[in-house]
């Protein structure tokens, strides 16, 4: 592997786990990219596959800068500090091992710091595709100023695949927690602990993608939101104290809610388990019953599950 003369200004960072059959796509659209003042570091999370193989196969055949390693599992949290701790480069590209970069992913990146040097991270839209078709643009951000409030009591507006950040910052703030709790909400996390010290800005663009590879699996949504529950309480009460006013309360119910609203449109769309849809529904409604897209979820899963059954046992 061809290691540059002087250290990069971009560092890729890709955590692997059982991709051999999907890094090669990935890669191509590293190496496609029109900036090239990158190297490329693939981090093979313990894989049972030929996960490094292919990494460091890939890597020597196209003479591109970087490194392909091997490590036990620590899951992508710790996958993703490895990578980042051997980079190179003063800025971190994260990219999932089965996303896809566009060409001009690298190159708006870092014009956006060249322009706003003080900026902690850069990120941008993204596209959900099946077959290489769009099946919905992933709309990433707003910038605010209070930027910690907005990602806590909002939403995630940030994407691994979608965002380029400092290293040094990264690495102030400790990396990615790699507590099991936090495991799937690893980066949400990060990027709050981030916007702490640093401001954020975004690219109105799509420049990625992310394609849709089969659905996920019941289990894995609810582990996932599960996760999410454990992280947003965690901050509030770094937030917020031991003893929040109403309005306070309110606003995190409000923002618990929307966690159990994600979790019951996944189960919807996957044609999850009915007894999770269930519980989801209930739990968003028990939260906070006062926001109007509650309601409507809850109908629309009353009308899929509910309805249907009720209509079967008339007839």
């Amino acid at each position: 592997m061809t290691q540059p003369d002087r250290p990069p200004r971009v560092s890729v960072v890709i955590p692997a786990f059982n991709a051999a059959a999907f890094l090669e796509e990935t890669l191509d659209s590293v190496r496609a990219q029109t900036y090239r003042d990158y190297e490329v570091v693939v981090v093979d999370d313990g894989s049972k596959d030929d996960t490094h193989r292919v990494a460091t196969s890939y890597l020597e055949r196209h003479g591109l800068p970087g490194k392909a390693i091997l490590q036990r599992n620590k899951k992508i949290a710790g996958a993703r500090n490895t990578g980042m701790r051997a980079a190179a480069g003063g800025l971190i590209a994260l990219l999932d091992h089965d996303d896809l970069w566009r060409p001009r992913k690298l190159s708006a990146m870092v014009r956006e710091f060249d322009l706003h040097p003080e900026t902690a991270l850069v990120g941008h839209h993204i596209a959900v595709t099946r077959d290489g078709k769009t099946v919905r643009v992933l709309r990433k951000g707003p910038a605010v100023k209070r930027m910690y409030e907005r990602l806590l009591l909002g939403a995630n507006a940030v994407s691994p695949s979608a965002a380029v950040f400092r290293k040094d910052l990264a690495l102030q703030i400790g990396g990615f927690r790699e507590d099991p709790e936090f495991n799937t909400v690893e980066d949400y996390d990060f990027w709050m602990r981030l916007s702490r010290i640093g401001t954020f800005r975004f690219v109105d663009e799509v420049l990625g993608e992310y394609p849709l590879r089969g659905s996920s699996a019941s289990s894995r949504i609810d582990y996932h939101h599960q996760n999410l529950v454990t992280l947003l309480m965690s901050h509030f009460e770094e937030y917020f104290g031991d003893n929040p006013g109403l309005l306070d309360r309110l606003r995190m119910r409000k923002r618990l809610a929307a966690a159990y609203r994600s979790g019951l449109s996944q189960f919807l769309e996957s044609g999850g388990d009915p007894q999770a849809c269930r519980r989801y529904a209930l739990k968003m409604l028990a939260t906070y019953p006062f926001e109007a897209k509650n309601i409507v979820r809850a109908l629309q899963w009353a009308l899929r599950r509910v309805l249907p059954r009720w209509l079967r046992k008339l007839g």
